[in-house]
């Protein structure tokens, strides 16, 4: 009997969509024969819904059509079992879930929410769990990260939106004064390279500010490196055993790699690869990138697959690491190409990895058994006294 695979995709953030490109890719690359793939569709004000149509991206055209010929549920624990129950007046399991794969970009499916609830009710899921996709979602604290284990990163500096509104002119100042233009201003929590801006002079400050200010409660400025090369790598693994792909690098028309360039005008990624007559990148750079990468996928325990941007200053060679991506878009499977592992070869990869972690975690002591409180009665409604004790 195949097993019923959940996909968990859409929700409450700024990349809804590209949640939703990625999930149908994936789902259109897993083992139909192996698997019963079960699309889970989170809406924009975090209503749930499951149906077949959901896989076919052409129906996404149209998202209230979309939702009015799919069924309302609630994904929950019923005794041992995890299910998909439809709501309304006569509420019914829809189906069993054996697993869930997660494919969330951004707020709730990739900040460690989604991983939080999917913990509570006891089902297993690809990729990181909550500690891993909480810190590589918020760009300050993986770098504090970083910093603090000596990896290499931009110069960096932080504030909240609170910070903004009551001493707007002491933290122009502070930032005129510390980092040289231009310099990038970004939001802190968020993917797709949305809300981000690159700074030329003070004029513009203001106005990059309060576009990442409307995005986020948290703002980063952060260091232009000079003669920017921007390249991606993916590692593959848990903590046992790690694999890396080939380095991609991003050539765009822009001055960074923008959301415009990522998805609105369909992009074309290519990958470095080795030349006949001349390699991208030195051995030693490659090395380099492939064993920080392989640092920081340990460092903040990921599993699964992810992906770590990187920049380089192409005049000295010198590598800073970017961010992570926990849940990157479509997996990152056009990244592997070059080491020739399919879509549906590294999405059997995320399943067994997974699975491997989860039966080895419920190995571990998680509750003791019995009540601890049996033994005591309530004294006086304040103090507690064991019974046993003479």
């Amino acid at each position: 009997m195949r097993p019923n695979i959940g996909v968990i995709f859409g929700g409450k953030s700024v990349e809804h969509e590209i949640s939703i490109l990625s999930a149908v890719e994936i789902m259109s690359n897993m083992d139909q024969d192996k698997y019963n793939v079960i699309p889970i569709y989170i809406d924009k004000e975090n209503n749930w819904y499951c149906g077949q149509h959901l896989k076919d991206i052409i129906n996404y055209r149209d998202i209230a059509l979309v939702k009015r010929y799919a069924t309302k549920v609630a994904l929950i624990r019923d005794g041992n079992r995890i299910v998909l129950q439809k709501l309304g007046l006569f509420k019914r399991n829809l189906h069993v879930l054996d697993f869930v794969f997660p494919i969330g970009h951004g707020a709730y499916l990739e900040d460690g929410s989604i991983q939080g609830y999917l913990n509570m009710i006891g089902i297993d899921y690809t990729q990181s769990g909550v500690l891993a996709s909480a810190v590589g979602m918020d760009k300050v604290l993986f770098k504090d990260l970083l910093k603090a284990n000596d990896l290499p990163t931009t110069k960096y500096m932080y504030f909240y939106d609170v910070d903004w509104k009551s001493k707007q002119r002491k933290l122009i100042d502070k930032i005129t004064k510390e980092f040289s233009y231009p310099l990038f201003v970004k939001p802190a929590s968020l993917g797709s390279s949305i809300g981000i801006s690159k700074v030329s002079d003070k004029s513009k400050l203001v106005e990059a500010i309060e576009l990442a200010v409307s995005l986020d409660r948290k703002v980063l400025i952060e260091e232009c490196v000079p003669n920017t090369k921007e390249v991606n790598i993916s590692v593959l693994g848990d903590q046992e055993k790690q694999e890396v792909s080939d380095i991609e690098e991003i050539n765009v028309s822009g001055e960074f790699y923008s959301f415009k360039e990522k998805y609105v005008e369909g992009y074309n990624k290519h990958l470095s690869k080795k030349d006949s007559s001349k390699m991208i990148f030195s051995k030693e750079l490659i090395d380099d990138i492939k064993s920080f990468a392989i640092k920081v996928f340990k460092l903040i325990d990921c599993r699964g697959v992810v992906r770590i941007d990187f920049l380089l200053d192409d005049a000295t060679n010198k590598v800073y690491i970017n961010e992570i991506n926990t849940i990157p878009g479509d997996l990152a499977c056009y990244i592997w190409l070059n080491k020739k592992k399919k879509a549906s070869e590294l999405i059997e990869n995320l399943i067994n990895i997974s699975m491997n972690y989860h039966n080895a975690k419920k190995e571990k002591i998680e509750a003791f058994n019995g009540n601890l409180l049996e033994a005591y009665d309530i004294l006086d409604g304040k103090k507690i006294k064991n019974k046993n004790k003479k």
